[in-house]
């Protein structure tokens, strides 16, 4: 019976996935908005003098990220899901550096895809399910070797955050920049960084 309960949750869960790709490129009522591309870009253009090259994480098909791809300072994109992958490929091209891979493994080094004295814009989720010690881990080691987080949330409010929160405690600096009440879910951009 534990086995029918697993098999229909990995359904279900491959099913939403198969939903929110089909359909996220649009900008519709399950992604970010065109409105809230262009916020997450003024916010992270205020950083572009500050560092010499950028990392995205959570690419999804790219709403978001398309904001990036002329900036001031080169972006390498970084997406895990095969279908966002394939999808962003084909909306920017093979040329467009994109590492098919988990935030959690990328190095803490100065390296193309290295997390340390870059500016990083993330619209991965890290809230509920997705929050971990793992997280807080790699975003304050990021933190601590001289990067920025421009990080995006559907929670407002940083004490609604575990992961602000706990930072926040370790003594980092964590400003809401904005939001953006037409998207839905209404959306706000965070700055993290080291005080």
């Amino acid at each position: 019976m534990l086995s029918l309960g697993i098999s229909s949750t990995i359904h279900r869960n491959k099913s939403i996935m198969a939903y929110l790709t089909k359909f996220k490129h649009t900008g519709s009522v399950i992604s970010s908005s065109n409105q809230f591309g262009a916020k997450m870009f003024a916010v992270a253009a205020g950083f572009f003098q500050q560092y010499v090259r950028g990392v995205f994480v959570g690419t999804g098909s790219g709403v978001v990220a398309q904001y990036f791809i002329q900036a001031n300072i080169p972006f390498v994109y970084v997406e895990k899901h095969p279908a966002f992958v394939r999808q962003f490929h084909e909306r920017f091209g093979a040329h467009t550096p994109l590492l098919a891979k988990d935030f959690f493994t990328l190095p803490l080094d100065d390296s193309s895809g290295g997390l340390a004295n870059c500016l990083i814009v993330s619209c991965m989720p890290v809230t509920g399910p997705f929050y971990s010690e793992r997280l807080v881990e790699q975003f304050r080691d990021a933190l601590n070797s001289g990067s920025t987080i421009v990080q995006m949330s559907y929670t407002p409010f940083v004490r609604q955050v575990r992961l602000f929160e706990r930072l926040q405690k370790e003594g980092f600096l964590i400003e809401r920049k904005g939001s953006v009440l037409m998207n839905i879910p209404p959306a706000s951009v965070f700055v993290l960084r080291k005080s």
